[in-house]
């Protein structure tokens, strides 16, 4: 039995939301000997159970270090699921740690049953198990994604602080289920003429996911989102769904009466928080400002230009 190491964990630190993915970044409380225990395990078994190591471990150490939960120690060696661990923070990490390790051996590890009269999160269990049926083989990362942000989705909630984590992570599953089961869905091929010979199959071509750009503008001299700024970037998100981009790029820029980078960068964080808000993942988010460098429009120094006050949002492979 590994039992966790005490330490402290600032009240005043603060919860990040995170989610294109993925998850929440929450800063609470895991024991330290579940960290060790996460950082010596090689995964083994499927590509599937690594993958759900992988996201498992991010939960649980997103968490901070803190001391087990109040009579209770982390256990490395017996099944944990949140029905047995106390609703607070530091339960819910040791909860994720456990599953990470249960996965990282190998051993199968099942999404959380719906609360009781969850005719929503019933659903969306159901359908998260048909589609891990074929998932899990053919496309193991996504299928492990997608279970992880139900699992946060239904963990979290149990937890009264965390309620606007568990939102977040209610729409990455959106996010994640239909990327896998756009992955899952078969492509139709034409029918061939019967009279004809069948042409030899040409090899197939690789799924090259490609770059995608929405861009959003801002006032002068501000970073505040605008109602049609909210708009381009639910499109950004919506594109993200169907899509297999993997990674997003937000880059913000100012134009060169504003010449500041650091307004640049308020601008992007502005629209990284908003793709977290609609389910995109932190930790699939680069943010930079630039400032006046890679204008729009080019203009001399000290010039207003509209076009050049933005932040460009690529969704890239």
């Amino acid at each position: 039995m590994a039992r966790a190491a005490a330490s402290t964990c600032s009240a005043s630190t603060l919860m990040r939301a995170l989610g294109l993915s993925a998850g929440l970044l929450l800063t609470g409380c895991v024991g330290n000997s579940a960290f060790d225990e996460i950082n010596a395990t090689q995964p083994v078994g499927t590509a599937f159970s690594a993958a759900l190591f992988k996201n498992y471990a991010y939960l649980a150490k997103s968490f901070g270090t803190q001391s087990a939960p109040a009579g209770q120690a982390f256990d490395a060696n017996s099944a944990i699921s949140l029905t047995g661990a106390d609703n607070t923070i530091s339960g819910l990490a040791n909860s994720y740690a456990q599953k990470a390790l249960t996965a990282g051996r190998g051993d199968d590890v099942l999404p959380e049953p719906a609360p009781d009269g969850d005719a929503d999160a019933e659903n969306v269990r159901l359908e998260l198990l048909r589609d891990l049926d074929d998932g899990r083989d053919k496309a193991p990362d996504d299928a492990a994604r997608a279970q992880a942000d139900y699992d946060c989705w239904i963990m979290n909630r149990s937890v009264p602080s965390l309620a606007g984590a568990a939102r977040t992570c209610r729409r990455s599953v959106t996010v994640s289920l239909a990327r896998l089961e756009h992955t899952l869905t078969p492509t139709a091929s034409a029918p061939q003429a019967s009279d004809a010979p069948a042409p030899s199959p040409a090899p197939p071509a690789p799924s090259v996911a490609q770059p995608v750009q929405f861009t959003v503008t801002f006032g002068a001299r501000s970073a505040a989102l605008s109602a049609d700024a909210m708009a381009t970037i639910g499109q950004a998100i919506s594109a993200a769904r169907t899509g297999r981009q993997s990674h997003i790029a937000v880059v913000g820029h100012t134009d060169t009466e504003e010449n500041s980078e650091p307004l640049s960068l308020r601008r992007a964080n502005a629209v990284e928080n908003a793709l977290v808000a609609q389910g995109a993942r932190t930790e699939a988010i680069t943010v930079s400002g630039v400032g006046k460098d890679d204008l729009a429009v080019q203009t001399a120094d000290h010039v207003k230009e509209p076009k050049n006050r933005r932040v460009v949002i690529s969704l890239l492979p």
